[in-house]
């Protein structure tokens, strides 16, 4: 149990700096106008908005060949055709930023676990423990 105890330290610590990237992402897409949730092209979609009897059910709608983006700009109506598609904004990006850091998260809590069990066996860890410049691991002494 003491060794779950202390991968689950280490995950608590890893993940949040994922979280807090999005966050970044997020926060610069909306205030700088920026791109940093990169867009993709989807060609299906489910969705509960495009339900035309209002329930909460989603609707699937595949093999989708282009989408047409309707808007105005200094009072004249403008379209801009998407090919190959539907434009997805930034959700899949941000969902495999998290997946990678989830999967990061996990490596690097048991590759710390293992070296905390036998430091002379595993470590290559060292090279991701940070010290202070001059510092050396106590392993090395």
């Amino acid at each position: 149990m003491k060794s779950f105890s202390c991968i689950k330290e280490y995950f608590d610590n890893f993940m949040p700096i994922g979280i807090l990237w999005e966050f970044f992402e997020f926060g610069s897409d909306i205030l700088l106008r920026t791109d940093m949730q990169k867009d993709r092209i989807t060609s299906s979609i489910s969705s509960v908005k495009i339900n035309e009897s209002g329930k909460n059910i989603p609707i699937r709608i595949d093999h989708i060949n282009e989408s047409t983006i309707t808007y105005e700009q200094n009072g004249e109506t403008k379209k801009i055709v998407i090919p190959g598609g539907n434009l997805d904004i930034g959700l899949r990006d941000t969902m495999k930023d998290l997946i990678v850091n989830f999967i990061g998260a996990i490596v690097f809590s048991i590759i710390g676990l293992l070296y905390i069990k036998n430091r002379d066996e595993y470590k290559f860890a060292e090279n991701f423990i940070p010290t202070m410049k001059g510092e050396t691991n106590k392993s090395e002494e």
